[in-house]
């Protein structure tokens, strides 16, 4: 593989480049060392030439013999390493020979008596060839400089060799069955070879390439059937989502709507609009403020995660209930980080047929059918309430028992429709008069009706003037026929809770009673009850 014949090339070059610049630091060292050491060698030479014929330029300068101690000198001057020759002896005896002027380094010999020992006849001074010397030292210098360099070249291209055949080269091998392993493709991930008999480094390093690789191996085969499963259950699921006949949304901590379904889109647009009218969900629904405050209590209710309740919503014209179920959610990636997720799931269906159903069940199990005024049943339980609120809050509930006067020769005369019509339209002019809506009507039995209201104040003068009013609605002509009507009249007793009774049985007793007294006194007037003394 490229990089790794690049890091076999960058390894050789970094060898050689190391060696090469040791050596030429050694060869640097070493030339200035040892071109001082060849300089004092060489002049060490010309001493040791000196002392050799000390003895024979002695007997020349005692014996003042100028020829022997010109041979002397020329033979001296005849060597490189001497540039000039002084010889000095006896009776001023004075041979120069060479380059003696101006030279610095000298090597001067005491000449001593042939038979007096310690006793000088003279010097012999020897002035070496500097140059000479300097060149012959730089030359061996360079020489061994040229050795050392080539040995270092020599050395740093084995090591390379080295280094390839047991580094860079196994390596290169482990990097070229790497590069042919694509994680993708686990089919790839086939395990490298490893030396056999080695159990060094690279050894060792594949041995454990080769065992992550298994891990990896058996990691990316999970993983991919995972995915594979996730895919499949996301598939599946997102199917359910999109083609579910109930709306489905997730709402944040804001109640803002996060992600929806068709099927909840299609409630919640109006035929003349392209998407939803807002994207916070109480807003969607009727009475906000109740819907917000139970999302916000389904979030702080620890026990209970899961709450369901039919609520009425306006989307257009059209009006419809809905049972919703409200579902809180936790999300499992928050656990461990000190915070959880407020999402809630709310899933929809459309029960506005069964709402409609159940209420006009309900209504007609507590209203009675041809006036639609509470039946005698549903009317005792409002009374009871009316009656219990009172006492608590130290209110008055005021009760009218009212009985028809002259109905029955109404059924006589005109047919029992025709008395329908009256019992109908008494009906509707009570409940014009008492249309509260804590106002309690009742149609007791028969011809008998019962109405109530509750007051915080009693004023004596103010209910008697309601109760002559109603009278006089009653006693109205009701039309029987479009040329046909008849004239009725009505008998009211009126009893005050809790002053006439603190439970409603004894009110309506007490109720009842006053309104037959007023009947025996000759009909169609209105009386108090009265407590006996």
């Amino acid at each position: 593989m490229k990089i790794s014949r690049n890091l076999y090339v960058r390894v050789a070059l970094s060898i050689a480049f190391v060696a090469v610049l040791v050596s030429m630091i050694s060869s640097v060292f070493s030339y200035y060392t040892g071109l001082q050491e060849k300089k004092n060698t060489n002049y060490l030479l010309v001493q040791q030439l000196g002392q050799t014929i000390a003895k024979g330029a002695a007997i020349s300068a005692y014996v003042v013999d100028i020829e022997l101690g010109q041979e002397i000198v020329n033979g001296l001057v005849s060597n490189d390493l001497v540039k000039g020759v002084i010889l000095k002896g006896e009776a001023a005896m004075l041979i120069e020979e060479g380059i003696v002027n101006g030279q610095q380094d000298s090597i001067v010999i005491n000449l001593f008596h042939p038979f007096i020992p310690d006793s000088s006849v003279g010097t012999l001074t020897l002035f070496p060839d500097d140059v000479y010397i300097q060149h012959q030292a730089q030359k061996s210098v360079k020489k061994e400089i040229g050795i050392m360099l080539s040995h270092s070249i020599i050395i740093a291209f084995f090591v390379s060799l080295v280094v390839h055949r047991w580094l860079t080269r196994p390596i290169q091998n482990l990097t070229d069955s790497f590069a042919m392993i694509d994680p993708s493709v686990p089919e790839t991930m086939q395990m490298l070879k490893v030396r056999s008999g080695k159990h060094d480094e690279i050894g060792k390093l594949t041995v454990g390439i080769n065992s992550l690789m298994q891990e990896l191996h058996l990691t990316i085969s999970n993983e991919r059937a995972l995915r594979e499963k996730t895919q499949e259950l996301e598939s599946k699921f997102r199917l359910i989502f999109e083609q579910a006949s109930a709306g489905i949304c997730l709402l944040d901590e804001q109640n803002m709507i996060t992600t929806f379904n068709p099927a909840f889109e299609r409630y919640f647009t109006a035929p003349a609009q392209q998407r939803l009218a807002s994207l916070h969900f109480p807003t969607l629904l009727n009475d906000v403020e109740k819907l917000q405050e139970l999302l916000h209590s389904i979030r702080l209710d620890s026990t209970s995660s899961q709450i369901t309740l039919d609520i009425e919503c306006r989307v257009g014209d059209k009006s419809m209930w809905l049972h919703c179920l409200f579902a809180k959610l936790t999300d499992q990636r928050a656990i461990g980080r000190d915070s959880q997720s407020n999402l809630v799931e709310v899933i929809l269906h459309d029960v506005t047929e069964r709402a409609e159903r159940e209420f006009q069940t309900r209504f007609e199990a507590d209203h009675d059918a041809l006036t639609h005024l509470l039946n005698r049943r549903s009317g005792e339980k409002k009374l009871h309430k009316a009656l219990f609120d009172s006492l608590k809050k130290q209110h008055h509930l005021v009760l009218m028992m009212i009985d028809l006067d002259k109905f029955k020769p109404v059924n006589d005369t005109f047919g029992h429709e025709a008395g329908d019509k009256v019992l109908i339209e008494v009906s509707r002019r009570l409940t014009s008069r008492f249309n509260r809506v804590s106002d309690i009507c009742i149609r007791w039995g028969g011809d008998e009706f019962i109405v109530g209201r509750q007051f915080d104040e009693f004023d004596h003068e103010l209910v008697k003037q309601q109760a002559n009013d109603v009278l006089s609605d009653i006693m109205k002509p009701i039309y029987i026929t479009e040329y046909e009507q008849c004239e009725i009249g009505a008998s009211i007793g009126i009893v005050v809770g809790p002053q006439h009774g603190k439970v409603l049985h004894e009110l309506m007793v007490n109720a009842d009673n006053t309104m037959y007294q007023v009947k025996d006194k000759g009909r169609g007037q209105v009386a108090f009850y009265q407590k006996p003394y």
